[in-house]
């Protein structure tokens, strides 16, 4: 067989087939053909219409763009509160406003102040207004903060407005803008501290005014309300340092232990007053510390006990004399105390511990518990 020869009914030789012969090489004449006239382009704009081709490929967004304007613009004042309420018409006034000079604010001011409670609730609007506060001078955001006192309240439980007011106030700076907060707010904190929205404002009112003893006593008169509140807890935590939230805390603090949020108002004290808060606490837990520690809650509360070397010594001991390590040990909560202890007990205590645990494991039945035994006494080693 001839392997040089063609199979029968093909050609003798190869047909010659070039990438020429298929794709015309004569590109002027197809793609210059089409003339500027046939664009609608002037000549020197080729480049510049590709070049935004482009950039408008690289940037989908960017045919979205607001135009920004100026105060100059004609009739543009008398339509800024309109213009705010808009996506677009926000960001332009936002843009403006980034932009202009002081006297230029004034005049903005002067335009939006009769509708800057509203304003604040819009959903475009509480965006415009937050960049209006921030670059107003402390006069001037008086004069915004007088125009909207009536509307506080409002504005603080409005899901938008909250943002704005707790923008405001964290910009607050002058004992006049104190005054108003406090005869706008005043017998309202409770309602205020649990409400999803306003808590939010009465917490940044907590952290930034001087003069915030109004809110502080209202607080007091409801202190143990307010922590097994889940938004009443987070204003609880923003005031714990106050000599009289804690004193009213430490009054009932077996309840509070044990309540799901409470328990959280509890720790925070004792991290911050521990010392002060050891001898009242010894008082309660007197004959209950085996009950508090296999309790969910209040088993966290047990564990900063536990940091407290005076607190941490007498529930220990306590737990011993009485027998109740073999109730704690058949618990996984009792488990996470007796952890705590055994990290942070001195060597005299880890010593007893150690014993009484040792001679109490092999009679208990909850063998799931046995990796936490064996964390126990690997702290206690």
């Amino acid at each position: 067989m001839d392997l040089n020869r063609p199979p029968p009914g093909f050609p003798a030789s190869k047909p010659s087939v070039y990438y020429s012969n298929l794709v015309p090489n004569t590109f002027d004449e197809k793609v210059l053909s089409l003339s500027l006239s046939d664009l609608k382009l002037k000549p020197n704009s080729i480049s510049q219409a590709s070049s935004t081709r482009f950039d408008s490929e690289a940037s989908p967004s960017s045919s979205n763009e607001v135009e920004p304007v100026s105060l100059d613009t004609k009739g543009i004042l008398d339509k800024l509160a309109t213009l705010s309420r808009t996506k677009n018409g926000s960001k332009r006034t936002q843009q403006l406003i980034a932009k202009s000079r002081p006297e230029e604010i004034q005049k903005v001011i002067d335009c939006l102040k009769p509708h800057i409670g509203d304003l604040m609730c819009d959903t475009y609007g509480n965006y415009m207004c937050q960049t209006l506060f921030q670059s107003c001078s402390s006069q001037q955001r008086l004069s915004l903060l007088e125009a909207m006192k009536e509307q506080l309240i409002s504005i603080a439980t409005d899901p938008k407005g909250t943002h704005s007011l707790q923008n405001l106030v964290s910009l607050t700076s002058l004992p006049e803008e104190e005054s108003i907060y406090h005869r706008s707010f005043s017998g309202n904190i409770m309602y205020l501290s649990t409400h999803q929205h306003a808590s939010h404002v009465v917490q940044k009112m907590l952290v930034t005014l001087q003069k915030k003893h109004f809110a502080i006593r209202e607080i007091v008169r409801h202190a143990k309300q307010l922590a097994q509140d889940k938004l009443g807890l987070c204003v609880i935590k923003k005031c714990v340092q106050d000599p009289q939230v804690f004193a009213e805390l430490q009054s009932d603090p077996l309840i509070l232990m044990q309540d799901p949020y409470g328990n959280y108002a509890m720790q925070l004290m004792i991290e911050t007053w521990m010392e002060e808060c050891s001898l009242s606490l010894m008082g309660v837990l007197k004959g209950r510390c085996a009950q508090l520690c296999i309790q969910k809650y209040a088993s966290n509360v047990m564990e900063k006990c536990m940091i407290e070397e005076k607190l941490r010594r007498f529930i220990i001991e306590e737990l011993i004399s009485d027998d109740k390590l073999p109730l704690l040990l058949s618990c996984p909560y009792g488990c996470y105390v007796l952890r705590t202890a055994a990290l942070h007990a001195e060597t005299d205590l880890k010593k007893k511990l150690k014993n009484v645990i040792g001679s109490v494991l092999p009679k208990l039945q909850q063998k799931k518990l046995k990796t936490r035994w064996d964390e126990i006494l690997k702290y206690l080693n």
